[in-house]
């Protein structure tokens, strides 16, 4: 069982008023893990690694390799669903590797780009749009039970939902983030705002009924171009299906920037809700970012399936990453705030 909650008995006793308290039922260990995030939330930030595309550990290999530490958390992604299947190349009943990150003390993370039927017979996507290789699948269809969409909805929540309880059996507790960068508008779900929180709350309320109580439920701010952030809450289902609230953030080197433009507007947003920067990628160090002020719950930079895709190939021995370079990973487990997955378990 992952035993990562520092300080946790004695915080037992008493949690922090700034954070409310979701009235759904978890489980003791996603209890117990949140309740850790809520105790380190402004005192230390939680590092963590993208799958490099499929079912795996790459990323955090490759910083290991070039670090000496392990990040703290893992996400993987239920991107290849429509192909998952026992004799197939991806199978996500095989929770090999999960387990064995979940055992050896990691955080296990999970997002889900969900793809659909697109516009190609035959094929696939997540992004919205009219070409072959995108999709212009209607979320609206979500207030249609009779429509085919619903169906496709509900039939991949409920695949999702068998795949997570695989994890809850074994009493790992899930950073979930599904629905990501909804008001971003590029992925079908966030064609419409009132729709894909409607999603939202279907997805929420199917799971709880299935009994996924291990669940950490983390929402993505997004905007669309040209659109201010606040726009992005138009996307937000609401407190009672949120735990986290997290934003994107790539190419931005200016550290006073990303506090005043992103981290100061999430928690003046959701002054109730942890913060975490879900993804990022070319951005400015976490030493100067902490210095800045943006006391992230966590960071996670996106994968560089070039050089991390397979961690056999030459590639895999160079420092060099389009997102997150190894001296970046150097600067960040440099600071005594920054937990590796070695400072989660306890002695």
């Amino acid at each position: 069982m992952l035993r990562l909650y520092i300080c946790f008995v004695a915080f037992l006793v008493s949690v922090s008023p700034l954070f409310s308290q979701n009235t759904n039922r978890r489980s003791p260990e996603a209890e117990s893990l949140l309740r850790f995030m809520r105790e380190i939330q402004g005192k230390k930030v939680v590092s963590g690694t993208m799958a490099t595309v499929n079912w795996n550990i790459n990323e955090a290999r490759w910083v290991h390799q070039h670090t000496g530490k392990w990040p703290a958390l893992n996400c993987f992604d239920y991107l290849h669903h429509p192909y998952s299947g026992k004799g197939s190349w991806i199978d996500y009943t095989d929770i090999t590797p999960v387990l064995e990150w979940h055992r050896a003390g990691g955080i296990v993370s999970v997002m889900w780009h969900w793809n659909v039927p697109a516009n190609q017979t035959g094929k696939y996507s997540f992004y919205w749009g009219t070409d072959s290789d995108k999709t212009t699948f209607d979320v609206r269809k979500i207030y249609d039970p009779s429509s085919s969409e619903y169906k496709v909805m509900i039939s991949d929540i409920d695949t999702i939902a068998s795949y997570l309880k695989l994890l809850k059996q074994h009493d790992i507790p899930v950073v979930w983030r599904p629905l990501h960068e909804a008001g971003g508008m590029w992925f079908w779900w966030g064609r419409d705002p009132a729709a894909c929180c409607e999603l939202w709350r279907v997805m929420y309320r199917r799971f709880q009924k299935a009994g996924l109580d291990n669940l950490i439920w983390v929402w993505t701010q997004a905007a669309a171009w040209k659109k201010p952030y606040s726009d992005g809450y138009r996307w937000y289902p609401g407190d009672e299906y949120v735990d986290i609230v997290g934003i994107d953030i790539y190419n931005n080197d200016n550290p006073e920037n990303i506090k005043s433009t992103a981290y100061d507007f999430l928690r003046k947003a959701s002054p109730t809700k942890l913060v975490a920067l879900t993804e990022c990628g070319n951005v400015a160090p976490v030493s100067q970012q902490w210095g800045a002020g943006s006391k992230w719950l966590l960071f996670m930079p996106w994968y560089d399936h070039a050089r991390t895709g397979n961690p056999e190939s030459a590639a895999f021995q160079s420092t060099t990453h389009s997102h997150a370079n190894a001296a970046w990973w150097r600067d960040a487990f440099s600071c005594d705030y920054v937990l590796a997955r070695d400072d989660l378990t306890m002695p």
